[in-house]
């Protein structure tokens, strides 16, 4: 038996991968939720869009790992790594509100994205440098956005 493409795409995921996305998405709805019900009279359009993304984030890591029949290797082990660099924006531009309770979430992410690439280490790489790309472009957008005044 081969180790081609298809042989790395049906290996079973690592009990601790789950445990850490299903960590990581709970802990994301529960910041959402709690920090959406502090600010329920003024919620829309900002921070509700922003709360509504990160509930997205946390469920689109699980969903990386339950859809592996439907979904490409480099977007499932992507996926993680991406999620956990858009909450890197969170965690500092919301340093003092909302960034430390979001910590742990971008942590087990991270994690999440080592354990599915430790067949292909040199992706570990790459996967990072694109997860601190999207924290500054979404960093930059949240930037933006307060600027513009909303």
């Amino acid at each position: 038996m081969g180790s081609g493409p298809d042989q790395v795409t049906q290996r079973s995921t690592p009990i601790l991968a789950w445990i850490l996305a299903i960590f990581g998405a709970t802990v994301c709805l529960l910041v959402a939720v709690g920090f959406g019900a502090q600010q329920a009279d003024n919620l829309w359009p900002l921070p509700g869009v922003y709360l509504v993304e990160v509930i997205v984030l946390g469920l689109a890591v699980v969903a990386s790992l339950v859809l592996t029949k439907g979904i490409n290797l480099a977007i499932r082990a992507a996926t993680p790594w991406l999620a956990g660099g858009i909450l890197l924006a969170f965690v500092i531009l919301g340093g003092f509100s909302i960034g430390p309770y979001l910590f742990p979430a971008l942590l087990a992410f991270w994690l999440v994205g080592v354990i599915v690439d430790l067949p292909r280490p040199r992706k570990i790489a790459l996967h990072l440098g694109l997860a601190l790309l999207l924290a500054l472009l979404q960093g930059g957008i949240m930037l933006v956005v307060i600027e513009i005044g909303y």
